[in-house]
This record gives structure tokens, C-alpha cells and sequence, in this order.
């Protein structure tokens, strides 16, 4: 174990997760950095509490009770994160440990960093990678009027940053995770690491993809409290209808392909 380092907090929120989520608590229990992960369960009935019981891992906090989805269990979590950082990882994502122990290590390195981000390889739900992602530097001008250039998955975060930001908003069902990070890394130094950090899980099941509409439609209503004065608008409303038309031509996450932005 990496002793200098701060403590990572995982916050990773389950409901009927037996099918994947042995991968993603392996994947953190092998991280060398300190860290303590946060599972929080909307009350399983398919194994997975089974799956929590048996694990020997003193790093491991979980709970099972109902929620109302995927926004409160991650926010129980984050209220209840002891470390210096923050990340949240889904059940049926897994980290890539050297590319999240460089990421911790970033932030010993530099006090002044306050997030960082990176690479991701998603996969199918048999494991194999898909395309493989690899993300632009931070702009936060760019993150509002594109938005999907960043990997919200691979984010670690200073848990200060949540003092000045708040928590995620249950208002939205899709895009919850968009304005929560355009509200915390406002100001943020933000840096990103050109490592894989997560290895990103496109299933069947998965809620991403499964209503890009609504996510579009969610995003765009975000990015519009943005905007100050008409000419910012237009602009938003003009990339939002550009967006929308590559995802019906060409949908982001079912794409096979590398894509490398610099």
C-alpha cells in the first residue's frame, strides 16, 4: 500500500448488480493507494447482497435499502466519503489500477489540482473492448457547449470541491452527472491524465444509451442556465441540433472505433 498518498473514497451505487459487480469491487480492492470504497445498494434481490456479505475487504462500506435510483445512492455515498478524493465507479464499470494510482498520484504531486480525468475502454458485457476513448484536455467552455468529451466515469476529485458545488441534482434522469460536474469543476484546475482509468461497460442493461433523447434534451435545458444573453443561446441550441443529428447517424456509444483527441 501507497502510504503518501491521499485517501481515495469510491462511491459506487448497485441495485441488482450480481451479474458485474465482483469485477468492479475486485478492480478497487486492488488498488495500492489508501482508499475506502462505498458501496450503496438500492435493495438487491439477484445475489448481489449475497456477493457484499462474502467479501473480505476491510476497505469495503456497503449498505442495502430502497432508493429512489441512481442520483440518491450516490449521494448517500458522497455524504458519507471520508477521504481527501472522491470518484464514483459503477457497477458494472472496473478500474484500470495503474492508470487510478497515476491519477491519485497527481494530486500528491500537485496541491493545486483539484480534479482529474482520462482515458476509457468500453466494453461489452463479455469483457472485450470496444473502442477504446481517448479524450481531449480540460476546457470548461468546451465541457458546456459539448459536454460529452469528458468521461464522467474516470473523474476523481478533490471532496472540498462538493463545500462550493452541492450535491447531484434528482431533478434530472439522465443528465444528473453533467450539470453536477459543470457546477464542480467551475473554477476547478482540472488535469487530465493520458491513462486509461476505467474500463466502461455497454450492456444490454446499461442506463447509458438506453434514452439518448432524453439525455440530449436534459443536457441542452443545463447548458441554457448558462446562457447569458441570445447569441449564447443560439449557439448552444445550434451545437445541441448538430449533436443530435451525428448521434442518429452515427450513435457515440455504439461506435467500434478508436477515436484520439488531442
Amino acid at each position: 500500500m501507497i502510504q503518501d498518498h491521499p485517501i481515495l473514497s469510491v462511491v459506487t451505487p448497485s441495485f441488482n448488480s450480481a451479474r458485474f459487480i465482483t469485477e468492479t469491487l475486485d478492480s478497487v480492492a486492488a488498488l495500492p493507494v489508501p482508499h475506502e470504497h462505498l458501496v450503496i445498494d438500492g435493495g438487491s434481490t439477484d445475489g448481489t447482497i449475497e456477493i457484499l456479505e462474502n467479501r473480505n475487504d476491510d476497505s469495503l462500506r456497503w449498505i442495502s435499502e430502497p432508493d429512489r435510483g441512481q442520483t440518491e445512492a450516490v449521494n448517500k455515498g458522497l455524504t458519507r466519503a471520508q477521504g481527501e478524493l472522491v470518484a464514483w465507479l459503477n457497477a458494472d464499470d472496473a478500474y484500470v489500477v495503474e492508470g487510478v494510482t497515476e491519477a491519485v498520484a497527481a494530486f500528491a504531486a500537485d496541491p493545486r489540482v483539484d480534479a482529474v480525468f482520462g482515458f476509457t475502454d468500453i466494453i461489452d458485457s463479455a469483457g472485450q473492448t470496444t473502442r477504446q476513448y481517448r479524450c481531449g484536455r480540460f476546457n470548461w467552455a468546451r465541457f458546456l457547449y459539448a459536454g460529452d468529451f469528458v468521461p464522467t466515469p474516470t473523474i476523481i476529485f478533490r471532496r472540498s470541491l462538493i463545500d462550493r458545488a452541492g450535491l447531484l441534482d434528482e431533478n434530472y434522469a439522465d443528465a444528473a452527472d453533467y450539470d453536477f460536474y459543470l457546477r464542480l469543476f467551475r473554477g476547478a484546475r482540472v488535469r487530465r491524465i493520458p491513462r486509461t482509468l476505467v474500463r466502461f461497460r455497454i450492456h444490454e442493461g446499461s442506463k447509458t444509451g438506453s434514452n439518448i433523447g432524453l439525455q440530449m434534451s436534459e443536457a441542452m435545458e443545463i447548458r441554457l442556465k448558462y446562457a447569458h444573453g441570445p447569441l449564447r443561446r443560439g449557439l448552444m441550441l445550434g451545437i445541441g441540433r448538430l449533436k443530435s443529428a451525428r448521434e442518429r447517424a452515427r450513435p457515440f456509444w455504439h461506435e467500434a472505433e478508436d477515436w484520439l483527441e488531442d
